[in-house]
C-alpha cells in the first residue's frame, strides 16, 4: 500500500491547487526538524475516509485521532464508523508500527442537530452541511488547545462531495482564534487518494457507508 501511495503522491504534486501546494510545504518544513515526529490530532469521520490519509501520513506524524462526530445519526451508525475506523487503525499501527490512538469525543446529538435544523431541507453541501463542518472543526481546535496540541488537521478533504476550499478556509480562520495551533492544510483527493481508499477499503473489509451521517441527509436521498 505504502509504496502505490507514495508513487501517487510525487508524481504530479505541482499541478495541485493552492491548498494541496501549502500542505506540501508544511510536510517538507516539518520533515526538515530534528527527526522527531510531532503530534498531530487528527480529526476522522469514519474508517472508509481515513484509509489514505492514515497510511500516506504515518511515517510523519505521531497520529491521535479524534473522533468528534456527534452529527451521525443514528446512534448504532456512529459505533459502526468507529468500529472501521478502529480496523483500519489496528492494521496501521500493525503494518507501520505506529502507535496511533483513537479519542473519542462525547456523542451528543440532539444539542448538536438544533443548529442545523433551520436548514433540514436543503441539498447536501449548503448551509448545513458548512455549519456541521464548522462545529466538528472548532471541538478539533478545542480539545488541542486543552491538550497542548500544537498541529491539528482534518481527513473530510478525501471526500468529492466535500468542498476542499471550505475546510481549509475554515482550518485557516480557527488559526486566528487558536493562535498557538497550526493547521495542517490537506487535500486528499489529489492524485487518486479517494480511488486508492476505496480500493484497500475492499482488502481490509472496512464499512463503507451510503449516506454522510446527517439525519436529513440520510431523509432526503
Amino acid at each position: 500500500y505504502k509504496s502505490k501511495i507514495i508513487k501517487s503522491e510525487t508524481k504530479d504534486w505541482v499541478m495541485g491547487n493552492e491548498y494541496y501546494k501549502k500542505y506540501i510545504e508544511q510536510l517538507m518544513e516539518i520533515n526538515r526538524g530534528d527527526n522527531k515526529r510531532p503530534i498531530l490530532l487528527f480529526h476522522v469521520c469514519c474508517g472508509a475516509c481515513s484509509i489514505y490519509p492514515l497510511i500516506s501520513i504515518v511515517d510523519l506524524f505521531k497520529i491521535k485521532i479524534f473522533f468528534t462526530n456527534s452529527n451521525i445519526y443514528p446512534y448504532e451508525e456512529f459505533n459502526r464508523r468507529l468500529n472501521a475506523l478502529k480496523k483500519h487503525v489496528e492494521f496501521v499501527n500493525k503494518t507501520f508500527s505506529a502507535d496511533i490512538e483513537v479519542i473519542v469525543d462525547e456523542y451528543d446529538y440532539e444539542s448538536f442537530k438544533m443548529d442545523l435544523i433551520p436548514y433540514k431541507d436543503e441539498k447536501e453541501g449548503m448551509h448545513r452541511c458548512k455549519i456541521c463542518i464548522y462545529k466538528r472543526m472548532k471541538r478539533l481546535f478545542l480539545y488541542a488547545r486543552s491538550n497542548n496540541i500544537h498541529y491539528v488537521s482534518t481527513v473530510m478533504s478525501i471526500s468529492r462531495n466535500k468542498d476542499t476550499n471550505y475546510l481549509n478556509e475554515i482550518g485557516k480562520a480557527l488559526e486566528k482564534d487558536f493562535k498557538d495551533i497550526e493547521f495542517i492544510y490537506t487535500d486528499f483527493k489529489k492524485n487518486d487518494g479517494q480511488d486508492l481508499g476505496v480500493e484497500i477499503s475492499k482488502l481490509e473489509e472496512i464499512y463503507r457507508q451510503d449516506y454522510c451521517g446527517c439525519e436529513f441527509s440520510k431523509i432526503n436521498q
